[in-house]
């Protein structure tokens, strides 16, 4: 069974926010969705769960279109982060409602991880922490056993020692169950740890679909350039990550063989490779926009 995104289109007040969006989300994957702020995740995920209606595309099951089936209703889970209908109710509560909404519905499952986590099972979600809110959610998401399972942030406000313990209990989910996720995050480092590929989310549909071994145009050096100025070509052609003295750390969009030719040269006392992480790429894609605003800085200064 796949989850098919086609085509989607969506404005907001009559401004674009997604156009042409499509990719698929297969059984048992992590898939992870970035962007810059603003850029139409959380109406993309509106769009998914059925909250908001697109444009035009549709999402369906291989050749189903939810609008005409009845899988939607208990094989997705999305819940809307920080701000939802949680708040108003404790975990107590909150399970059954979920008992209805979800016919799989995992009650022993839910109650333990409760347990397990130190949650109040009598008091209200808005009285939580940000990173107890955010734990909760997640505990909500795979009780419920639905297929497919959309997650905005979830890492967001959790200290690392239970950070860590949920993303053992994702990959755990998805191995023991074959769910589907789709994570949001800024949190490029942690996504790296924890998804399968990545889609990025520019120009309001998505730019590229991504996995750190499979990448081949995108590389990350290390360098020390002889004489008192940078080599203009290096500005020109790629991202700089840091600089001190004259020593650079460089990532390059469209890596060619002429700007391997270049780094061989006399102007280099020494040029290494570095790995590549989802963040280098991130940095990458938005390479020419961060080289307008910066020279919109400097006519201002």
């Amino acid at each position: 069974m796949t989850l098919v995104i086609e085509n989607i289109s969506k404005k907001i007040q009559n401004k674009p926010v997604l156009d042409n969006v499509s990719f698929e989300l297969k059984n048992g994957e992590i898939v992870g969705l970035v962007g810059r702020n603003g850029a139409g995740k959380t109406t993309l995920f509106g769009t998914i769960s059925g909250k908001l209606l697109p444009d035009f595309g549709r999402v369906g099951l291989d050749d189903l279109d939810y609008a005409k089936t009845t899988w939607l209703h208990d094989q997705l889970f999305y819940i809307d982060m920080p701000e939802n209908w949680f708040r108003y109710y404790s975990p107590k509560k909150i399970k059954s409602i979920l008992k209805v909404s979800y016919e799989n519905f995992d009650e022993s499952w839910y109650d333990s991880e409760i347990k397990r986590f130190g949650l109040n099972n009598s008091k209200r979600i808005r009285n939580y922490s940000k990173g107890m809110r955010a734990l909760f959610t997640i505990i909500a998401s795979f009780a419920s056993r639905a297929q497919y399972v959309l997650l905005d942030e979830p890492l967001d406000g959790l200290d690392v020692l239970i950070r860590d313990q949920v993303k053992q209990l994702i990959v755990s989910q998805v191995t023991q169950h074959n769910t589907t996720i789709l994570i949001a995050s800024h949190n490029l480092v942690e996504l790296d740890t924890l998804v399968d590929r990545i889609l990025l989310l520019k120009d309001q549909t998505i730019d590229r679909t991504f996995t750190i071994e499979d990448n081949k145009t995108i590389k990350k050096y290390q360098l020390a350039f002889v004489g008192e100025e940078l080599p203009a070509f290096l500005r020109d052609s790629g991202t700089i990550i840091t600089q001190t003295g004259h020593v650079v750390t460089i990532v390059f969009n469209d890596f060619s063989e002429e700007l391997g030719i270049k780094l061989a040269g006399p102007e280099f006392k020494f040029v290494e490779e570095l790995p590549i992480s989802s963040e280098d790429v991130f940095r990458a894609s938005f390479a020419e926009e961060a080289f307008a605003w910066q020279q919109e800085l400097e006519v201002e200064s």
